[in-house]
């Protein structure tokens, strides 16, 4: 079953430059791969609880560059 999103939230393209976001952080934070996949959970663990969602992408559409920011500016 394909999961259904309103048109409020992102749709897949911007689900993907989202995700292109959070592994480009994580590449640029992490010198060692053992701690990656720790840092993807923290990352997606803490967009989820900014914008009070399950699933990053219920993010609301117009919440994108707000996202996109935080991101770029989350220290881990």
């Amino acid at each position: 079953m394909r999961y259904q999103f309103s048109q409020d939230h992102l749709q897949e393209g911007e689900r993907i430059r989202l995700r292109n976001a959070v592994a480009e952080r994580v590449y640029t934070l992490s010198n060692r791969s053992g701690a990656q996949p720790i840092l993807f959970k923290a990352l997606y663990t803490a967009l989820k609880e900014r914008y009070a969602v399950n699933f990053y992408g219920d993010i609301k559409r117009n919440q994108m560059q707000d996202a996109l920011r935080f991101i770029a500016q989350w220290r881990g």
